[in-house]
């Protein structure tokens, strides 16, 4: 998973990175209070944070500590996941060329 945030410029330009630790992506629907308009989020939970500092701003808010519980956050409209395409194929044969 790739994560692109925007950035303060002018124009758009885009902060990108990875992790090596294990993320999770999920899109999920929140209602609004007036309980009728949908939005449409994506959400990244961050399953190992043990490699973080321990100064990183998450922990401080969810009065955590590195490596004690996953770390989810919403992404807002203007950002960018790129996830890998998961191949659910398991016929052997496809993709094989015959002569």
């Amino acid at each position: 998973m790739v994560a692109c945030h925007t950035m303060p410029y002018p124009y758009v330009v885009y902060l990108c990175h990875f992790q090596e630790s294990e993320s999770k992506v999920f899109q999920v629907s929140l209602r609004g209070e007036d309980n009728n308009i949908v939005h449409e989020a994506v959400a990244v939970c961050h399953m190992d944070t043990s490699q973080w500092s321990p100064d990183h701003a998450s922990f401080w808010v969810l009065g955590i500590k590195p490596g004690s519980s996953p770390v989810c956050h919403f992404f807002p409209t203007d950002n960018l996941v790129w996830v890998p395409i998961i191949s659910y194929t398991t016929d052997s044969s496809v993709g094989r060329v015959s002569s």
